[in-house]
């Protein structure tokens, strides 16, 4: 089952439209390529720290994770 989810495109996750763009502009395309950043690679990418939070809890929704977060 995760690797059909990791496989899914970000737009399914509930989470800003602008995270979304910066995401995309940075060819991370699918949940499976957002599940190998960690929040700190997110944070170089300009992702606001209340929506980091908020890709946290969606992937956690679809038991999954960011790359070193437990």
């Amino acid at each position: 089952m995760e690797e059909k989810i990791s496989k899914q495109n970000i737009d399914r996750l509930n989470i800003s439209d602008n995270s979304i763009k910066i995401l995309k502009n940075n060819k991370i395309i699918t949940i499976g390529q957002l599940c190998k950043k960690s929040k700190n690679d997110l944070r170089k990418l300009d992702i606001l720290q209340f929506d980091i939070k908020k890709i946290e809890t969606e992937l956690q929704l679809l038991g999954l994770n960011l790359k070193n977060s437990l």
